[in-house]
């Protein structure tokens, strides 16, 4: 066996491998001996069947089998021997008239080349953005922790923030009770369309109101009474209240026992530290929304401003033959249009790994792990585990190969990201939490807008 290469450009090649009839004589003569042993054919007894009989009917096919196997270890021990980067698949040429009694038999196969390019990060400029929390957004978070720790009591009359337990009835165009529509439900004042047609009221009290009152809108009428969507769609009569009871959360005191059931006990031991951890994990929170902008930035540049030519006629061809429901080269053509910034992105995150040595370890796996355990743990209180017991789920994790993966992906990109802010050009811009969401949302328009004019473009072109 014999395996060729000839360039035809930077981007393509060609194969070309010489198969001898010696290279897969003795595999076929084995296998044709086992179907003759092991056949059962009409007319013959087990193993007696005639060799020329059992040539006719098998050797083709073995044949075939048999040299596409030695073509598949040939042309990958080729490409892995002479660490050749491809795209796609090897593409083989149509041979129609393929002699498969010849004692040569020669194979053409096509190679889409992936670019050879450099990427240079330090040429590569965003922005990034650094989102400052506000004594007013901290002061908001300790009121609504205070608020989920407090304590429950009972209120004389109705006020803004109370919970209302009420006998609720449906009342018809003459303003009777409609059969079987009594049930108690719990409105919470703050929810209401109305608020000032409870507010003030006592237990015992009855308040007769339109469903309009509740809410204007359907679904929020569908939730606020327990309702399916048809009946909240389509209800336009009254509604009768009597009120059994009115509660509110009495929000719990800014003291140490705050402290300890949001954060762990003696985690924080003043309001001091109270408020600047919850500025910092605010700040950390929000950390992950600029990281991605950044990231989105940075690639964005990194597509545009690397250049390089793709092997785009041999990609649409291997594309159309290897996915039967892509029916022409054209389709392929338009569906690898939609996702060549991907594909570039690809070649140009595996130069750049390269370049700045980016690996994924175990132990990077284990710690990362390990990390995202010890968080979730926190999160539901429990922060003080034995350290066996820890270990043991951080092991029965990493042994679910699915969830490797996944944290293995994470390590990559975390890693990749870390590149990009040591190494690109970024220039950091403080702002707050709802500007930053502006920024986005002008930026996400902008995008769309040039998107459209591109494909405005490219339809004028195309007629």
């Amino acid at each position: 066996m014999n395996i060729t290469q000839n360039s035809i450009d930077d981007l393509n090649a060609v194969l070309t491998v010489t198969i001898e009839k010696d290279d897969y004589k003795e595999k076929v003569e084995k296998a044709l001996n086992n179907y003759r042993k092991n056949a059962t054919i009409k007319g013959f007894r087990k193993g007696q069947v005639p060799m020329s009989f059992v040539k006719k009917q098998f050797e083709k096919s073995i044949i075939f089998d048999e040299v596409n196997q030695l073509l598949q270890t040939a042309i990958n021990d080729h490409i892995q021997k002479e660490k050749i980067s491809i795209l796609g698949n090897p593409l083989p040429k149509a041979q129609d008239d393929m002699d498969w009694d010849a004692d040569t038999l020669n194979f053409e196969f096509e190679l889409g080349l992936a670019p050879d390019f450099k990427v240079d990060l330090s040429k590569i400029k965003a922005d990034t953005y650094s989102i400052e929390v506000t004594d007013e957004e901290v002061q908001k978070y300790i009121d609504n922790f205070a608020k989920r720790f407090g304590t429950m009591k009972t209120l004389e009359k109705v006020e803004e923030g109370a919970n209302v337990k009420v006998l609720m009835k449906e009342l018809d165009a003459e303003k009777n009770e409609v059969e079987g529509s009594e049930k108690e439900s719990y409105l919470f004042v703050d929810e209401l369309a109305k608020p000032k047609k409870f507010i003030g009221k006592k237990v015992g009290d009855v308040i007769v109101v339109k469903s309009k009152e509740i809410s204007e809108d359907a679904v929020n009428l569908e939730q606020i009474l327990n309702w399916d969507a048809e009946k909240a769609a389509d209800f336009d009569g009254q509604l009768q209240f009597e009120i059994l009871e009115i509660t509110a959360m009495e929000p719990s005191a800014v003291d140490q026992s705050l402290f300890d059931k949001v954060y762990g006990e003696g985690a924080v031991s003043s309001e001091e530290e109270f408020r600047q951890k919850i500025k910092d994990e605010a700040e950390k929170m929000y950390s992950r929304e600029t990281d991605k902008q950044m990231m989105n930035e940075v690639v964005e540049e990194l597509i545009k401003e690397t250049k390089f030519d793709l092997p785009t006629d041999f990609l649409s061809r291997w594309l159309h033959f290897s996915n039967e429901k892509i029916e022409s080269v054209e389709d392929a053509a338009e569906q690898l249009k939609k996702e060549e910034n991907g594909l570039r992105y690809q070649l140009i995150e595996s130069k750049v790994a390269e370049a700045y040595d980016l690996k994924v370890e175990f132990a990077d796996v284990e710690a990362a792990m390990r990390n995202i355990i010890k968080e979730q743990l926190a999160m539901y209180g429990q922060s003080n585990m034995p350290e066996e017991d820890l270990e043991r789920i951080v092991q029965g994790s990493l042994q679910n190969q699915q969830e490797f993966q996944r944290m293995a992906d994470q390590v990559f990109a975390d890693k990749m990201m870390q590149t990009f802010k040591e190494n690109a050009k970024l220039k950091e811009k403080k702002v707050t939490f709802d500007a930053f969401v502006k920024l986005m949302e002008e930026k996400q328009k902008n995008h769309q807008h040039d998107h459209d004019h591109d494909h405005d473009h490219a339809h004028d072109h195309a007629h």
